[in-house]
Formats: structure tokens, sequence, C-alpha cells
């Protein structure tokens, strides 16, 4: 049986939806904005072309085939031949290169006889994934060219091509790189920014939607609408916006596994029961942000720094095992953490329901937040008026 003054509550909603342009913005416009961007702006995976700047000393063979390999790579772009290291210092100083390397005088010489010679590298890690990848490739190639002329070595001593190779590569690695195994930067970032967004917006959404009926004076005919019952009547006003996040969370996860090809093992039906619970999650932190602050802009800032925050301790960039206990702590506050969980568990790990069950729980209880509030947004929609705020 539906309760009384629910379906006239939705309606009212519904109206005061499709009559408001910001309505529309916040619910179903900036989403798509946000799917958009991020489907296009990372489509390539990983960053390409890094521009760095090369001085060779040496000019022999080797320090040109260091240099061929490096502008044959998919993250460094040779940009720059230089001449010593104070033009190449000034080209990182101003922003044109990434990182330098600098090949010594009688580098192929000294490696041929063993002498172990040193290439100078130099990156600042201001930009840390750009750093990281450049040191990333640099290294790979100078490990490969080092093997080979060893090789070379030990061959030209007489030792057949197995005993070379066994003790150039005593060692051999077998490596497995689960979810993301083409190491793609999109992967891990887009999967979680871009819901994250949409998550974002639910919050504010649902700030405002509750604030506005204070500010404009019109909250108590909400409540009477509503049977005069504050719980029927905010979950008249929530519903039609838990439903439109919803989906623009769905079509995200699925614009993400469908058309970018991101990685899944797990039920992807799943993994939307997990959005729609995160989506409620924020909500319901969005009550408890107006129901304790019940002025707007107040409320609206306030949601805001909480919201942005929960980008920095969602623990997909920042290991949440790495940080203070007190801090990891505080990151369940965040139904944002929550979500990434449930991501990694269920789309990477390919877990079931009963196996990542303690995000799922977390979620839930959000979900009680807003009864420690309702009774002071009922309070404040009978008694006060912000319409002269």
């Amino acid at each position: 049986m539906i309760p009384k003054g629910f379906i006239p509550t939705l309606k009212r909603e519904w109206k005061r939806m499709t009559s408001r342009p910001i309505y529309m913005v916040m619910t179903i416009i900036i989403p798509m904005i946000v799917i958009l961007f991020f489907a296009t702006f990372l489509n390539k995976g990983v960053p390409s072309s890094l521009p760095i700047a090369v001085v060779d000393f040496d000019n022999s063979s080797t320090s040109r085939l260091i240099v061929r390999s490096l502008s044959a790579g998919q993250i460094c772009n040779v940009k720059y031949k230089l001449t010593s290291y104070e033009s190449c210092k000034s080209k990182m100083q101003q922003g044109e290169i990434y990182a330098f390397v600098i090949i010594p005088r009688d580098f192929e010489k000294d490696m041929y006889n063993g002498l172990s010679p040193k290439v100078n590298f130099h990156t600042e890690y201001a930009h840390y994934l750009a750093g990281s990848l450049i040191m990333r490739e640099i290294n790979t190639t100078l490990s490969t060219i080092a093997a080979g002329a060893d090789l070379k070595v030990r061959l030209a001593k007489g030792q057949n091509y197995d005993q070379a190779m066994a003790q150039v590569q005593p060692i051999k690695t077998d490596v497995h790189i689960i979810g993301n195994a083409e190491l793609n930067y999109s992967f891990y970032l887009t999967s979680i920014i871009m819901p994250g967004i949409i998550f974002l917006m639910s919050l504010l959404c649902t700030v405002y939607v509750i604030g506005i009926e204070f500010k404009e004076g019109s909250s108590r005919r909400w409540l009477v609408v509503g049977n005069r019952n504050i719980l029927i009547s905010m979950i008249g006003k929530i519903i039609p916006y838990t439903v439109l996040f919803s989906l623009m969370v769905i079509v995200s996860e699925m614009v993400m596994r469908k058309f970018m090809g991101f990685p899944q093992n797990g039920s992807p039906l799943l993994l939307y029961f997990g959005a729609l619970m995160t989506v409620l999650a924020y909500q319901a932190m969005g009550i408890l942000i107006i129901g304790i602050l019940p002025s707007m802009r107040t409320a609206l800032s306030i949601a805001t720094f909480y919201g942005v925050i929960g980008f920095t301790l969602g623990g997909f960039t920042y290991p949440q095992f790495a940080m203070l206990p007190a801090v990891q702590w505080y990151s369940y506050l965040y139904p944002l953490t929550q979500y990434y969980r449930i991501y990694s568990l269920v789309q990477i790990n390919g877990l079931s329901l009963f196996e990542a069950f303690t995000p799922f729980f977390v979620l839930l209880c959000f979900m009680l937040v807003p009864f420690l509030v309702l009774w002071n947004i009922k309070r404040t929609a009978i008694k006060l008026d912000y319409e002269r705020d």
C-alpha cells in the first residue's frame, strides 16, 4: 500500500524538476558532459610522446642507439639534442621538457671494457605521472641495451648462446598483471573519477532541492503535500533524483565497459546495484548536511568540501593501507571509498555479493543517517522562512 501523500509529493517534485532548467542541468546535462569528457580525454590510455632532451657526449653507435630507442618508444619523444647540462636545465625550468639524459664520453668503450659507465638521467617529479613513465621507459631501454652489449661480449669470448644468456639473465621473471594488463592509465582513473563526479552532483543536488524549499518559503507546502509526514515528504522528493543519478552512473559504467574496453570479471548487475547504493548514501549525507545546517548557501559549501575530500581519501590514487590509521577510519565516512572497493572486488576480481559484502553493508549504514536530522528538517520547514536570505 502506497502511503498517503507520497504520490502527490512525487508529482510536485517532478513538476519542479521539469519547470526549472537548473534541475535538468544538475541531473542530466552535467553528468553527460562528464561521461563524454572522460570517454574522449583519456582515450589513448597512457600519455605518449612526452618531450625530453638528450646530451650525447660520446656520439658512438651505442649512444646513438640509445637515442633512437628512446625516440621509438611510446612514452618518450627526444625533442631536443643539446650540448650541455645547463641548456637542458634551462629547458626543464621553462617547462619545455620533463627530463633529460646525458651520455658521457667514452661510454661505448667503457661499456665493452666492463667499466660500468654511468648515464645521467634528470627528471622533475612535480609532474609525478610523467616523471614515473619516463623513468620506467629510460630504465627499460638502458637495461635492454646493456644486456645486449653484455651478451655480445660473451659471445665474442667464445661462450655459446645458452651459456651467455644464463649469465646475462640468470633469473627470468614471469609477470602477470591482473585487472589492467595494458597498464592503461584510464582504467584506474576514469573508473572512479567519472562516476565519482556524478556521485558528487547527487550530493549537491540533494542539498539544493531541500535548501531551496527553505529559501523560497515553500517548505510548509512541501510538508502539507506529503501529509505532514517528513519521511514521506523526503522520500517523495528524493526518489526522482535517485533514479536519474543512478541511471547516469550506470550509463557511465556501460560506456567504460562497452566502448572504452575496461576489464569486466564480475557481474555488471552487482556493480549497478553498488552504484545505486552509493547514490543513496550520498543523498543521505546531503540530507544530514542540510539537516544540521538549514541554510542552503552554507550547506552547499560544506557539501562541496566534503565531496571533494572524498576523492583524496577514496584510496584509488594513494593506497588506503598506506594512510595513517586514524585517516583510514576517517575514509569510511565517504561513500566513494566503498564504491571503489566494490569496483575492485566485483569488476576487477569477479567476487560475488557474499564475498564483497562489507562495502555494501557500510553503504547500507549510510542510509540510516537521515533519521538523525529528519526532526530538525521538519522543525525548520515549519518554523523558519529563508525567503529574504
